[in-house]
């Protein structure tokens, strides 16, 4: 399952070598409410925005547009029609929302 979002280059660590992001990604599904998170980094406030084409909820930092993580509602229907053969699903997020953002009730 890939989660994370696409990172931009990071300039080169000393000794001229990229240095790689390191994201901590939390996910956790919460069965009894069927509801499935993810946070990209360390948990935080954010607003959230509906994304009919992927059926998912977005979470947006509170002063930018930049994504950070990501709630599925009703997961065990939305994973029987999403998940590949192998059972695992791509959620491929940009960094950033692009405008215009309306906001939808943050589920959570």
């Amino acid at each position: 399952m890939s989660t994370n979002p696409p990172m931009p280059p990071i300039p080169p660590a000393a000794g001229g070598a990229p240095a790689e992001p390191k994201i901590e990604t939390f996910t956790q599904h919460d069965t009894e409410r069927d509801l499935f998170h993810c946070s990209y980094g360390p948990i935080q406030p954010g607003r959230a925005v509906w994304d009919p084409e992927r059926e998912v909820q977005v979470r947006l930092d509170m002063h930018s547009q930049r994504v950070i993580g990501f709630s599925i509602p009703e997961f065990t229907k939305w994973y029987e029609k999403h998940a590949d053969p192998e059972g695992g699903f791509e959620m491929d997020l940009p960094d950033f929302w692009p405008e215009p953002v309306e906001e939808t009730p943050a589920e959570g």
